[in-house]
This record gives C-alpha cells, structure tokens and sequence, in this order.
C-alpha cells in the first residue's frame, strides 16, 4: 500500500481550476491543494485531526430542478465522495468520483491505512451500514 494517496475532486474540478487532495499515511498530514491550468498550485499540508472513521456517500453536484434525491442511482450528477469524518460532523473531502469502485477502494485504503473505520453511507442513504 502506498503512502501517499492523491485523489482528485471531479465534481467541482475543471479544465481551468482542478482540486487535489493529498494525504501522507505515514505522517498523518494532508494538503488540499487547487490548481489553474495545472501549473500554477498552491495549498500547505496540515497535521490530520484525529479521525473517527471513512466516509463514503453519494451526493449530487450540479444543479438539477428536475433530480430527485432519490433517484441518485440513475443521476448523471451524482458523485461518490469519500470524505475523512473528524471532530463527530467535520469532513476533509478526499475524492469525488462517479466511479463507485473506485470510491470504495480508496474508502477501504484509508480506513485500513488509518487503521480506523469504513461506512457506507453509498449503497442505501436510509440506511449506513459499517465496513470495517
């Protein structure tokens, strides 16, 4: 397992401005960086809280008056979002994707990385089930 785990953040990335969360394992830092044109970045690495468990859920981004929340499954909005949960409610966000197998891989990386819990609030949002 690497280290070092950089996910980018899809659902609010574009071809000018891209966001890219870095977490070091080993140091137990992470870094929130933004980007323009991939060039130009900026952003520091920060000690990580003390993490309560992984998050992983599914979300939608883009304005949409005709999506209903309960149709996120069939949304071409929806993201997965994997998030770091700290402090009972706070979040680092760590990776938007529409991917699902990829969201529930990085999600289990960092739990077993971080050596704390997984919940999967993705598969049915009525009802979170725990993971590890």
């Amino acid at each position: 397992m690497s280290d070092l785990i950089i996910s980018k953040r899809n659902a609010i990335s574009n071809w000018v401005r891209q966001f890219i969360t870095i977490v070091d394992i080993n140091k137990r830092m992470y870094q929130l960086q933004e980007r323009i044109f991939g060039i130009l970045k900026w952003g520091q690495f920060k000690p990580l809280p003390k993490i309560d468990y992984v998050l992983i859920f599914r979300t939608l981004f883009a304005k949409c008056e005709t999506c209903a929340v309960d149709d996120l499954e069939n949304s071409i909005h929806s993201y997965y979002q994997v998030s770091l949960v700290h402090n009972k409610n706070r979040r680092i966000t760590i990776q938007e994707t529409k991917n699902k197998q990829e969201a529930f891989e990085l999600a289990n990386t960092l739990a077993i990385g971080l050596k704390t819990h997984l919940k999967d609030s993705a598969t049915n949002p009525r009802k979170s089930t725990w993971l590890l």
